[in-house]
């Protein structure tokens, strides 16, 4: 069986935690992650952006906080055994081609520092972490977020979104 390395987005990490439009998909992916060599990866803003979002939707009333504080403490055991942050480390030596930098991304999508240039920091972890596994393990992102498919389709990586993939579709993409 060939590992399939999907690296998260915030958007689809909060679908595993809170029902939205894709969660079904989402838990599926979780609940199969070892019957069909998923490995999850997140990058390290994804990994502060989730708690980021948790607190923001309890300040807009959408959660309280007891329930927020309770998903950040379940998340916390997710974070490291099912997502694993994996830009925390030194980039790993490379089969072929070279690391992402930052600049040239932003400079790149013509994006704005401060402003709209979180997406980079998820492809750069699918890039110069994950790159180096090659073969059929190539990374695929999963997000529903349309900007950074588009990053993400430019710089060659796949796409899972949650909202339009069902478990099904993925059945019959991984068996």
């Amino acid at each position: 069986m060939t590992m399939k390395i999907l690296v998260w987005d915030t958007c689809a990490i909060i679908k595993f935690f809170i029902k939205e439009d894709g969660s079904d998909t989402v838990k599926w992916m979780v609940e199969n992650r070892v019957l069909y060599g998923l490995n999850f990866s997140v990058s390290t803003i994804a990994r502060l952006e989730f708690e980021i979002v948790m607190w923001k939707k309890a300040a807009h009333g959408k959660l309280t906080i007891p329930q927020t504080r309770g998903i950040l403490k379940r998340a916390g055991g997710y974070f490291g055994n099912v997502f694993r942050v994996r830009d925390t480390n030194p980039i790993p030596a490379f089969r072929s081609g070279r690391p992402i930098e930052y600049n040239a991304l932003v400079n790149k999508y013509g994006l704005k520092i401060g402003k709209n240039d979180r997406d980079v920091w998820h492809l750069m972890c699918a890039h110069n972490y994950l790159r180096c596994c090659g073969g059929k393990s190539s990374p695929h992102v999963v997000t529903s977020d349309p900007n950074l498919k588009l990053m993400c389709k430019s710089e060659g990586y796949g796409i899972i979104d949650p909202i339009e993939k069902r478990p099904e579709d993925l059945e019959k993409l991984w068996d």
